[in-house]
């Protein structure tokens, strides 16, 4: 899966050496649970299979997909679809613990990976300096601030990749935790797509009640963040 512009390469000043002095980076929950956030690169690295939580990863992200009303795929990705749409750039994982990981870390993937997030260019060439996000909190853990810790965090790590500024290009309109959490972190909104998106609108009442979906069009707001 690529964008409108094909496969999208890094900016020149990309240089992810500079995360090994941030990462990980340690947060509490609104429960005072400690958590940190990861490079995903850097937590494969120390397992003998990671095919188990890319896979989980994965899964929480078609979770999202068939949820219809956060991302525009329409459907679930493949294991090739997802590497290429979610893990292209660089991804980061926040997990149930402080900087070190458990021996039993990919026991229970469920309940020991909170939340996940991607950076990677949003244009190519000579626009290819602002980037993008993608973030899913774990359905476990909503309501506990995650994706706060992921915002904070993706401010913090952007910078230091090398980009100069951020772009989002779909926060759905009706999707009023993330709008206020990026108004709140003073993201500038730059546009609204009118009718961006044809969304999934009761799946959780459907699925309780057996009655039909239904669905609507949506407008996106776009969101712009300046590192300069």
């Amino acid at each position: 899966m690529s964008s409108a512009y094909g496969k999208i390469d890094r900016p020149k000043e990309y240089n992810s050496s500079k995360l090994e002095s941030l990462l990980p980076i340690e947060s509490t929950t609104k429960s005072n649970q400690l958590v940190s956030v990861h490079s995903l690169t850097t937590i494969l690295q120390q397992l003998e299979d990671e095919s188990k939580l890319i896979s989980y990863l994965q899964s929480l992200l078609n979770k999202e997909i068939e949820a219809g009303n956060t991302y525009p795929q329409k459907f679930p990705l493949n294991l090739s679809e997802f590497k290429t749409y979610f893990l292209s750039g660089d991804a980061f994982i926040v997990i149930n613990s402080g900087k070190t990981l458990s021996i039993d870390f990919s026991n229970n993937l469920e309940k020991t990976i909170l939340g996940t997030f991607y950076i990677k260019p949003n244009f190519p060439g000579r626009c290819s300096h602002i980037c993008n996000g993608g973030f899913i909190t774990s359905d476990m853990y909503r309501n506990q601030g995650i994706g706060k810790i992921m915002a904070l965090a993706f401010i913090e790590i952007v910078p230091l990749l090398g980009y100069k500024a951020s772009m989002f290009n779909l926060v759905f309109a009706n999707n009023t935790p993330s709008i206020r959490l990026w108004r709140s972190l003073g993201f500038q909104e730059i546009g609204r797509v009118p009718k961006a998106g044809y969304l999934i609108k009761n799946k959780e009442t459907t699925e309780q009640t057996n009655t039909e979906i239904e669905e609507e069009f949506v407008d996106a707001i776009m969101f712009y963040y300046s590192f300069t």
